[in-house]
C-alpha cells in the first residue's frame, strides 16, 4: 500500500493541499481528477518527492517512498533542441530487460535519428514516455500523458498502462480528458478545495461527469443560448 498524507502544505503563504491521508492499493492504476489550479500537480511532486514539506509523508508498504523509485512523466515538456531522439533516451539507464528501443520507436511512429528542435509536441511526449518506460520503477506518474497523443497512441499508451499493471507497478494519472481515465483506472480521486473530495470505484464512474461538470454545464448553456 501507499500511504499519502498532506497535513498542510503552502506555496507563498497560500494553502495549496490540506487534510490528505489516503491509501492506494499498489498494482493499480490512480486518476488524479480536478480543475485547473486544483492542486494534481502538486500532489504529484510532493508523492514524488520533488517538493519538501515537513508536512507531507509517503510511504509504500509501511517504509519511506524514495524518489529512485519513481518514474516521472511531467505535463511541461523540455529539450535540448540539438539532441536526436536516441541521444536523449541514451540519458536514461536501461533497467527495464524487456525494452525493446527499436521496437517501440517504430510502434511509436518515432524516428530515433531526428532532431528535437524537428520534432511536434506530440512527438515530444512519446520521446518522455519511451525514456520512462526504459526505466523499471515501482511507481510510474504520468501527468496529462494523453495531452497532444493522436488517437492511435492513446491507445498505445492504454495498453502500456495495463501492461505496467499486469506487472506489478503502481500508476499515478492525470488527465484534462475524462475518457481515458475512465478504461484504465482502478479508482479514480477528485481533488477539490485543496483535498481529496471524494473518491470513485469503478462501478461510480458514471457520476464523475455529472458530480464535475453537470451544474456548470447547465448554467454556461443557459449562457449560450442568449448569446447565440
Amino acid at each position: 500500500m501507499i500511504h499519502v498524507k498532506i497535513e498542510d502544505f503552502k506555496y507563498e503563504n497560500e494553502i495549496i493541499l490540506k487534510n490528505i491521508n489516503t491509501v492506494f492499493e499498489t498494482g493499480k492504476t490512480h486518476g488524479i481528477i480536478g480543475l485547473n489550479g486544483a492542486g494534481k500537480t502538486t500532489f504529484f511532486n510532493l508523492l514524488a518527492g520533488f517538493l519538501k514539506s515537513g508536512s507531507c509523508f509517503v510511504s509504500i508498504n509501511d517504509k519511506e517512498l524514495l524518489r529512485k523509485q519513481i518514474a516521472y512523466l511531467d505535463t511541461d515538456l523540455f529539450f535540448y533542441p540539438k539532441l536526436t531522439a536516441k541521444e536523449f533516451l541514451s540519458v536514461f539507464p536501461n533497467t527495464n530487460t524487456g525494452y525493446d528501443e527499436q521496437k517501440l520507436a517504430e510502434l511509436f511512429k518515432l524516428p530515433l535519428s531526428g532532431f528535437m528542435e524537428e520534432f511536434s509536441t506530440g512527438m515530444k511526449k512519446k520521446l518522455l514516455l519511451l525514456s520512462q518506460i526504459k526505466q523499471d520503477k515501482e511507481i510510474y506518474i504520468l501527468d496529462e500523458p494523453f495531452n497532444g497523443l493522436d488517437l492511435e497512441t492513446n491507445k498505445i499508451l492504454e495498453v502500456i498502462i495495463t501492461i505496467l499493471n499486469e506487472r506489478g507497478k503502481t500508476v499515478f494519472l492525470s488527465s484534462h480528458i475524462l475518457d481515458p481515465l475512465l478504461h484504465v483506472c482502478e479508482k479514480i480521486y477528485y481533488i477539490k478545495d485543496q483535498t481529496i473530495f471524494k473518491s470513485y470505484k469503478k462501478e461510480e464512474f458514471n457520476l464523475i461527469e455529472e458530480e464535475l461538470f453537470g451544474t456548470y454545464t447547465r448554467e454556461i448553456q443557459s449562457q449560450l443560448l442568449k448569446a447565440i
